[in-house]
């Protein structure tokens, strides 16, 4: 193609660059992904093909390539992604991610994206700026130029669709809606806004629930069961499950206490889990969390008076709506801000204890945990692993990373051993439970990925810690059956997020139509279920099918969970 006026090369140049720019991270996926030599070809040439041909429509190059900024917008975020992950696609959650993260967390995740952040500007803002100036000088393709460069595209588009269609008829299960960028990010967008209206509507499709749940012990007695939702804790950190630290001072000296050391997540996000923790819900029916309300109205319809304490944000997902079921909602960073820290919930416990006007009380208690920045999550004096000042996160800076993680724990260690005790001292019947919503990633192999909520996990993100904790009074009242069988099950490979709606419900002898006693662990019935990990799709696939690689496995069989 010959360029005959010399005064536009600027709209030459930038129409044959930006397709080159856009596909930057079409080549990184082929390098992470597994691709087969076809659909990598394709997931290359036919979304070059097509870009040149969009910038080959009209002669206005300046206007053309600002109206190509959803497909700038896409590619940066993948690029950023595949700095951050190491691999993977931009998935349904990581666009709800987006709307349902806080901006705290948002400003503390991009001081440690800086390097991918300013690859995307270096790519995509000289481009932007180029068109701006087209625009305003201007300046256009020649007549001549367009028509040759549209030749070309349009040529060169049609190969690619019959390389397409060669692929479909080679490669076994190939889907361009699931394989080819950005088709698949701008479905993925597509569901993630549906799901967003979804969630909107739940007052309307959750209003006919019920949990039909009945109370099968005595009204005159009064009880006390608090569930504590932690945050991002990885099981291998906790002392209790083996860590070679001393990590949990406190909760190694309680007694009654049931750590259960083969807990495995169903999921690596937090809008996932927690709804799963907090209703009959598991990986398996999911998607039809729409029509399900929590573990708040269970509790409710058996007489309970229920609060909810959070060091969360409220963010418009189910995980709020859920929480909106419960009588009494505190949650904290409304007064005290930012950097509040978990134990400023145990004076809401004390109040809830101290409570004279209900009998019966089921509370919850959702921690910030372990949630990057680590060493924003527990004050000085719990600093008992040095040093922990990383300056940013990355693989140099693993050991002092690790400190500030495990600093986390013991925070979180003093604050259930104080929460148990509190318990205990009210002299009321009183169990308590504890699980994370899941793990996450520290730089821990030659992946060097970093935090959750990746589309393919790992088992940093994925084994999670569970305990169980009863009062004295607690036994001595209904017996030390639930002890007994939760101990018999203590080296059962779990998950969580469903085992703990029915062992809360057993311990607190309410019956529901819901309540699966094969999934109690406070039951005689008790059965292990294969271990399942929910998509991005929301499919229920099993944990050794969802892409973790070798040395997960390998982590796993140490920890001998069969998958």
């Amino acid at each position: 193609m010959k360029l005959s006026d010399k005064k536009i090369s600027g709209s030459v140049i930038l129409a044959l660059a930006l397709p080159f720019l856009l596909i930057v991270p079409n080549i990184a996926l082929c390098i992470t992904e597994e691709m087969s030599f076809w659909s990598g070809a394709v997931n290359i040439l036919l979304p070059l093909s097509v870009y040149a041909l969009l910038m080959s429509l009209w002669r206005r190059t300046g206007v053309t390539t600002l109206l190509m900024l959803p497909f700038m917008i896409y590619a940066g975020f993948q690029i950023v992604l595949l700095y951050l992950y190491g691999g993977s696609l931009i998935a349904v959650d990581m666009f709800l991610n987006v709307v349902t993260t806080n901006p705290t967390e948002v400003g503390e995740l991009l001081g440690n994206l800086a390097f991918a952040i300013c690859v995307v500007v270096v790519l995509y803002v000289p481009a932007l700026v180029t068109a701006v100036v087209l625009i305003f000088k201007k300046k256009r393709l020649t007549s001549l130029f367009a028509r040759r460069y549209r030749r070309v595209a349009t040529v060169a588009t049609l190969l690619s669709c019959t390389l397409l269609d060669i692929t479909y008829l080679i490669v076994p299960h190939y889907n361009m809606s699931r394989e080819l960028f950005p088709v698949n990010v701008i479905g993925n967008m597509c569901r993630a806004v549906k799901r967003s209206i979804d969630v909107a509507d739940y007052p309307n499709t959750s209003a006919e629930f019920s949990y039909n749940a009945v109370n099968t012990r005595p009204t005159d007695i009064p009880e006390v069961y608090l569930l504590v939702i932690g945050e991002t804790s990885r099981g291998e950190n906790w002392q209790l499950l083996g860590y070679d630290r001393p990590t949990n001072p406190h909760l190694s000296m309680l007694d009654s206490l049931v750590v259960f050391d083969k807990a495995v997540t169903q999921s690596n996000t937090t809008h996932k889990s927690v709804p799963m923790i907090i209703s009959s819900l598991t990986a398996e029916n999911f998607d039809s969390i729409g029509s399900h309300k929590s573990i708040f109205t269970a509790f409710k319809e058996a007489g309970y008076h229920t609060y909810l304490f959070s060091n969360q944000t409220r963010n418009r997902s189910y995980t709020e709506y859920f929480c909106n079921e419960a009588d009494r909602q505190v949650y904290i960073k409304d007064s005290l801000g930012r950097y509040a820290m978990d134990h400023s919930l145990l004076p809401l416990l004390d109040e809830a204890l101290a409570d004279s006007l209900h009998r019966k009380k089921f509370i919850v208690m959702h921690t910030y945990g372990s949630h990057f920045n680590y060493r924003d999550r527990y004050p000085k004096e719990f600093a008992g692993f040095t040093p922990d000042n990383y300056p940013d996160a990355n693989t140099g800076n693993r050991d002092k990373l690790i400190n500030s993680f495990d600093n986390t724990i013991l925070y979180i260690d003093n604050f259930l051993a104080e929460a148990a005790q509190r318990l205990d001292r009210s002299g009321i019947p009183s169990a308590m439970i504890y699980t994370s919503d899941h793990g996450e990633d520290i730089f821990d192999d030659s992946r060097e990925r970093f935090l959750h909520a990746s589309p393919t996990p790992t088992f940093h993100q994925l084994y999670v810690p569970m305990l169980v904790w009863m009062s004295g009074e607690y036994n001595r009242q209904f017996g030390d059956s639930a002890y007994v069988n939760l101990y018999e099950n203590r080296s059962q490979t779990i998950s969580p997020t469903e085992t703990v709606f029915p062992t809360m419900l057993t311990l607190a002898g309410i019956n529901t139509p819901r309540l699966d006693a094969s999934k109690s662990l406070a039951s005689n019935r008790f059965t292990t279920s294969p271990l399942l990990y929910i998509t991005d799709l929301n499919e229920a696939v099993p944990v050794g099918s969802s892409g973790i690689k070798e040395q997960d496995r390998k982590l796993f069989n140490e920890k001998q969970i069969k998958l």
